[in-house]
């Protein structure tokens, strides 16, 4: 009898919280959340937008026909959710097809989680990953991006994914790891909330020193194949990168910054040739003027699971008060000194990146 009448109460709530629920106006589950998790207003909700750029499957396993390299062309859906101060995360369906405008098209229908860290008050930049249908098989993707409003509901966005097959492909040919990728822009509009601000944030530029972490992308090149090895798929000099990095500065004096920093990369070509990098380096750097900080930099990590050492340097800009942007070159060498495949040795490796700092002074 107890168990009845508790069974009782339970229904009895839930219908009047239904009740109460389809009182509302509201047509989507939107949490009331306080004024510190309020995400910035130009990245919050509901928003759609157009997609174009170039898509590389170049070894016959997702089309099997028609051109390696080829356009696509198509749209994308999705929202966006505040979790903390300036951090968003969303989910988003894009659907393109990719044709060679003669006897082969194919379809790219992808379901994606992004991840999005304000860099001031008019710019996302975000990590997204998902899977879905490319061509005749399921695949993954995972990449990187950015988004920034140039008006007052309408922005303009950039972003970068390697895919990999999920399963067996139809032909057979299947190959492991990354073995296509895309390069996206669009145009995004945002259609939840009023106006939003197309100006870059007013707030106090930051000094440099604390603790800071970031997101980067660019490129792994190793011409004498000193790290990189043959996966069955052929010799690849260059393959894309991106990966995120963490470290502390000490201010000595006005100008002079002293600190570590952690890298953590994937590397990866459109062959199924693919691996990890991690740096451990100390830095050294110095403030000319406020917002600019010209670093060098030297450690030692793993490459490809080779000992490898790592000396170079890089610059950061603070265009977003406390967010830098940076561009970063290092040459890498193996600590065992060991030729690549033609005979030489040495710091011939290089890992250039561009990317976005948060600054948490």
């Amino acid at each position: 009898m107890r168990a009845v009448v508790f069974a009782g109460a339970a229904l009895g709530a839930l219908l009047l919280a239904g009740s109460a629920a389809a009182q509302s106006d509201a047509l989507y589950f939107s949490p009331d959340l306080g004024s510190d998790f309020t995400a910035p207003s130009a990245f919050d909700g509901l928003y759609a937008g157009v997609l174009i750029g170039p898509i590389s499957a170049r070894k016959n396993n997702f089309n099997t026909v028609g051109w390696d390299i080829r356009p696509e062309i198509g749209g994308v859906v999705g929202w966006n959710q505040p979790v903390a101060p300036g951090v968003i995360v969303g989910a988003e369906l894009q659907g393109t097809v990719a044709t060679d405008f003669s006897s082969s098209a194919y379809l790219r229908l992808m379901a994606l989680a992004r991840l999005g860290f304000a860099a001031g008050d008019n710019s996302l930049i975000y990590m997204l990953a998902g899977a879905g249908r490319l061509g005749e098989s399921w695949a993954f993707e995972a990449g990187i991006g950015a988004e920034v409003m140039v008006t007052s509901n309408m922005g303009l966005r950039l972003e970068a994914a390697g895919i990999g097959q999920l399963g067996p492909v139809p032909n057979g040919n299947n190959v492991p790891a990354i073995s296509a990728m895309r390069i996206t822009s669009g145009a995004i509009w945002q259609l939840d909330g009023g106006p939003v601000s197309t100006g870059f944030s007013s707030g106090p530029v930051t000094d440099f020193s604390g603790f800071y972490a970031g997101i980067n992308i660019g490129s792994l090149a190793d011409p004498q194949f000193n790290f990189f090895d043959d996966y069955g798929h052929g010799w690849h000099l260059s393959r894309f990168e991106m990966g995120g990095l963490a470290g502390y500065n000490h201010a000595l004096g006005d100008m002079i910054r002293a600190g570590i920093e952690v890298q953590l990369g994937a590397n990866y070509d459109t062959s199924g040739d693919a691996g990890l990098d991690a740096l451990a380096l100390a830095r050294i750097g110095v403030v000319p003027v406020p917002g600019v900080l010209a670093y060098a930099a030297g450690g030692v990590g793993l490459v490809e699971a080779a000992g490898a050492y790592a000396f170079g340097g890089g610059l950061e800009y603070a265009l977003w008060g406390d967010v830098a942007l940076r561009g970063e070159a290092l040459l890498l060498g193996r600590m065992d000194g060991a030729p690549g495949l033609t005979g030489i040795s040495g710091p011939t490796t290089s890992k250039v990146t561009i990317g976005t700092v948060w600054h948490f002074d």
